[in-house]
């Protein structure tokens, strides 16, 4: 039998939201060119390929694999039809969230970079608008993605070849993710190049971050052996 689900919750950092009262859905696709079909994530540096979360944790099964396999097809085949797709999951997510007295939360890139805001369904509206009672957020590595819909959060992404562009969008107030080599349970540099640096590992709820912070995050998967400077090197910190 096919699963035709396209959000999950089986996510390390969704425990954690919980116990804060928010229930969140993601959506993983395959990263960058890896589906063969197209480029989900256009600004991914060479690094960022290699050190893609992709290869985190339960994403190196291959059930896992092949269900993220599957999603990509259905959006390349028919983005329109798979927003569609995605607007029935959403909905059952914010019943579920109602059964369980808490908010509903989506993650639209997981492992992806694609501009949802942009997206629409047959109804002509995006996700962000049909569900406006919902909080959407992601990462991102494109720059200029402005004027967004109240309800939808994102955190600029750095990689070994933008750190101009991370300064840029720090001055601006936006948050700006970087990843560190700080092992599990060590404590996280307190800034970088002077922004204060709070803990992203403590829950991956970032619309909930305070303005112009750097998210520290541990290298995981196989960014724990990155050497190409897309984990930030904490002596150099």
């Amino acid at each position: 039998m096919t699963d035709n689900r396209l959000l999950t919750f089986a996510n390390a950092k969704t425990p954690k939201g919980e116990s804060r009262g928010v229930l969140t859905g993601i959506l993983y696709l395959v990263p960058s060119d890896g589906s063969g079909r197209g480029n989900l994530c256009p600004f991914a540096s060479a690094g960022c390929r290699v050190a893609c979360l992709y290869t985190a944790g339960r994403g190196r099964m291959a059930p896992i694999a092949a269900g993220r396999k599957r999603k990509t097809d259905l959006f390349f085949d028919d983005a329109v039809a798979f927003v569609d797709m995605l607007a029935a999951d959403i909905a059952r997510l914010v019943k579920r969230a109602e059964r369980k007295g808490m908010s509903p939360a989506v993650r639209l890139n997981g492992t992806s970079d694609v501009p949802w805001e942009r997206m629409r369904g047959t109804d002509g509206q995006t996700l962000i608008e049909r569900f406006p009672g919902v909080q959407f957020y992601d990462y991102t590595k494109r720059p200029n993605r402005v004027n967004l819909p109240s309800n939808y959060h994102l955190t600029f992404s750095r990689s070994e070849c933008n750190d101009a562009q991370c300064r840029i969008e720090l001055s601006r107030g936006r948050n700006v993710a970087v990843v560190f080599d700080t092992p599990k349970g060590m404590a996280l540099p307190l800034t970088w190049h002077g922004f204060r640096v709070i803990d992203g590992d403590e829950s991956d709820l970032r619309f909930l971050d305070p303005a112009g912070v750097v998210v520290g995050l541990r290298a995981k998967g196989d960014a724990k052996r990155d050497d190409s400077g897309f984990v930030y090197m904490t002596e150099a910190a």
